[in-house]
């Protein structure tokens, strides 16, 4: 049935007018995701089919199944990579096929990197609050199969936080390269402490999800840092791995009450479907001699469910 349906679909997508498609990074399953996700709104903006191409764990969501896969060589439309021409979002041509690239949603990283080809990004504004549109993409964000994600105790405030170390894929100047996508310990110490003043005598439970190969050993230093708060840890004492466990972190982060996390997509991806009552991010560094210095953060707390809490 599925099968007859897609059929159906990639027919009809022969004669559209015309469709979009994404191009990746590179990098890993938040930044491939980033790039379906601008696709996506393209293709919700402009009421055009959205061509999916499979990436890094995307066999194991909804869209793989749901999206179509009709290949652009095996269709009539011309290209146009968005930001090559004078075409942008909101302007379509009859017959063509949008390529968006990959450009990243932090605006300290589109300011102050290249893309792949080394230019400056091409980039195009996504209203993340636009309710169809989170409606069609967590559609697609979802996974095929039950995944074992944790349970939260009742009556604490659950925190997660994101914690990206490498895990061993990240190259050595990657760190300050991209110095808010893997900030510094101490930034994610002061987002704890800056949590806990918003929740004073409140029993907090701070789960820890990070790709390091030794997450006890970060955990302890941040339980080091905060004396005497009433905050439990929690964290996958083994078996960890940048390739494992991707899909159950990813989806256990949408669970949160609060978010604490690097300008990775990975984390980024949630914040920006999802309505937690407070995100805790990095906005500002400076960098000197190698060393990384976070010089101002981002505090969002949205009010209705900050006061629910």
């Amino acid at each position: 049935m599925v099968s007859f349906f897609y059929f159906l679909l990639s027919s009809s997508l022969l004669f559209a007018n015309a469709a979009v498609t994404y191009e990746f990074s590179g990098g890993r399953f938040g930044d491939c995701l980033i790039s379906y996700l601008h696709a996506k709104w393209f293709s919700y903006k402009e009421g055009i089919p959205l061509i999916y191409k499979p990436f890094v764990h995307s066999t194991g969501l909804v869209m793989d199944e749901a999206e179509l896969r009709v290949h652009p060589c095996k269709s009539n439309y011309s290209r146009n990579y968005l930001g090559r021409g004078e075409v942008g979002c909101g302007r379509r041509t009859e017959g063509t096929l949008y390529i968006c690239p990959y450009f990243p949603e932090d605006v300290w990283e589109l300011q102050n990197t290249l893309s792949l080809n080394g230019e400056p990004y091409y980039s195009f504004p996504v209203d993340w609050k636009d309710e169809g549109f989170r409606e069609a993409a967590l559609a697609m964000i979802a996974p095929k199969r039950k995944l074992q994600l944790p349970r939260l105790q009742e009556g604490a405030i659950h925190v997660a936080l994101h914690l990206r170390e490498g895990g061993g894929f990240d190259f050595d100047d990657f760190r300050t390269r991209f110095p808010l996508k893997l900030p510094p310990l101490h930034f994610y110490i002061d987002g704890l402490r800056a949590v806990l003043e918003l929740f004073p005598g409140k029993k907090v439970e701070c789960h820890v999800f990070t790709d390091a190969l030794n997450p006890e050993a970060l955990v302890r230093q941040i339980e080091e840092m905060i004396p005497n708060a009433q905050v439990q840890f929690r964290f996958r004492k083994g078996g960890n791995h940048f390739n494992r466990n991707v899909l159950e972190d990813f989806f256990s982060l949408f669970l949160f009450d609060v978010l604490i996390r690097p300008q990775s997509n990975f984390s980024m991806i949630p914040s920006l479907l999802k309505d937690y009552a407070v995100v805790y991010s990095p906005k500002e560094c400076s960098i000197q001699e190698g060393v990384v210095r976070i010089e101002e953060v981002s505090l969002e707390i949205n009010r209705e469910r900050y006061e629910r809490l």
